[in-house]
């Protein structure tokens, strides 16, 4: 696991459990209901029982880390096929690890004010919230705001909560679990198929998913395997993280998206910068090239179109939604109405972008949906955010595992300057996982010291 050790001995929770003779109660029901279903062969209903007494013997584990292992699944778990932005599995999963960890903090006394870069994200939302009142169309404003509200009160939950080491080790190995899966399904289609595939992504009914949106899930189960490897003591817990790395650097690829491959390699420049060149680095930077040299012609011609096309007509749709600050600089246009401030300056780029188009930058859509203030708000969090992180002295050694959260936040908003990930699961539980990274990462401290030289 990540994490080993427990919470500091002088901290203590206050805990409020249930009645034993209850728990006897209720396990005596359960054992006699299960008995009868696997004798009347039920093995649905058995397995929803089983994960139910998982539930309740590991709460926090096993809601946030189904959350963290299906989010590289998103695409293929939609619950209907009609029009517009349809339900998907990971959305009621994210609201039962939202319900059952504040539960497990409340009930156990754990619930802990949450940091600083929190009041930051809080006034991001907020603003945006707000700003569907003079929004350009109301009605896509306030279709996108549920899902706003709902992932900043996830990431408020999982701030606010204080996760044990044992929990926070099992989340983080679900995570990589999660994408090495993703990553070994998308690989086998590949295989499968050829290049007559193109673009690798995962299926989403009868078409394949977005494959930069895809890219993007993967980058934090990298960066987590990439930590694996640098702070495994064993070579056999070393060569599968390593196995991982390469399997999900292999996947990403495979993508051929130009921003998450930029965003890669800003995640091995944050491992270069914050190991001090440990020599174990070279072992996943070795997997990460090795699957390079099993990529298909269109890869490597992709990387070579970026300037003859204009990075696929992004600087098109920049240049008009620059143009379109004119208007939306100070106040924006609204939550969710990029596109429509981007139609009513269509005509003043050179080449024709199409209509309604969005902006496949995170940046340029907060400036233009939110203005000057969102901006504001957006980089406070950020930047208090990356301070939260430890840094190494003369004498003491950041831990590889917390390099590796940091990675992944610096990986998410690369891959933001060519991908619209605002409001994406992935985007917003990495900077809720890594906040719990540091509070683990500083009770470990507490207990044992920092890591010296």
């Amino acid at each position: 696991m990540f994490f080993t050790t427990t919470r500091h001995p002088n901290q203590s929770f206050s805990t409020r459990t249930l009645h034993p003779s209850f728990q006897m109660a209720v396990l005596f029901v359960t054992a006699c209901s299960l008995g009868w279903m696997i004798a009347s062969e039920n093995w649905l209903v058995v397995a929803g029982v089983f994960g139910l007494l998982l539930l309740l013997v590991r709460p926090i584990e096993v809601s946030i880390g189904l959350y963290a292992f299906l989010i590289p699944f998103e695409s293929m778990t939609t619950l209907d096929n009609g029009t517009g932005p349809t339900p998907t599995l990971l959305r009621y999963v994210g609201l039962l690890a939202l319900f059952v960890t504040l539960g497990v903090g409340w009930l156990r006394g754990r619930i802990a004010r949450p940091p600083q870069t929190a009041l930051f994200w809080s006034m991001f939302v907020l603003w945006g919230g707000i700003s569907t009142l003079w929004a350009i169309n109301q009605e896509a404003a306030l279709h996108r705001l549920p899902t706003a509200l709902g992932l900043w009160l996830l990431y408020m939950v999982v701030v606010s909560v204080r996760i044990t080491a044992k929990e926070f080790s099992w989340i983080v190995l679900l995570a990589i679990v999660g994408g090495l899966g993703a990553s070994m399904y998308s690989g086998y289609m590949f295989l499968r198929t050829g290049e007559a595939i193109g673009r690798v992504s995962l299926t989403e009914g009868s078409t394949l998913s977005d494959p930069n949106f895809f890219a993007v899930t993967l980058l934090l189960p990298l960066s987590l395997s990439v930590g694996g490897v640098l702070s495994s003591r064993t070579w056999s817990r070393r060569t599968l993280f390593l196995t991982g790395t390469g399997v999900i650097s292999f996947a990403v690829f495979l993508t051929m998206s130009r921003g998450a491959l930029a965003a890669v390699a800003g995640i091995t420049f944050i491992f270069l910068l914050r190991s001090r060149l440990n020599f174990r680095l070279l072992l996943p930077v070795a997997a990460a090239f090795t699957a390079l040299m099993f990529m298909p012609r269109l890869f490597f011609e992709r990387m070579q179109e970026v300037s003859t096309s204009r990075m696929a007509g992004r600087q098109d749709i920049w240049q008009i939604g620059l143009h379109s600050l004119r208007s939306y600089g100070v106040f924006g246009a609204g939550l969710e109405n990029f596109s429509r401030a981007f139609q009513r300056y269509a005509g003043t780029s050179r080449f024709f972008a199409g209509d309604q188009r969005s902006s496949h930058n995170i940046y340029l859509t907060t400036s233009v949906e939110f203005g000057i203030f969102g901006m504001l708000f957006l980089l406070g969090a950020v930047r208090s955010h990356m301070r939260a992180f430890p840094r190494q002295t003369q004498n003491t050694f950041t831990s590889a595992k917390l390099v590796a959260f940091e990675a992944a936040c610096w990986g998410v908003l690369i891959a933001g300057f060519s991908v619209d990930i605002l409001w994406s699961k992935a985007f917003w539980f990495v900077w809720a996982l890594s906040v719990a990274a540091v509070y683990v990462q500083r009770e470990n401290d507490q207990v044992s010291g920092p890591v010296t030289r």
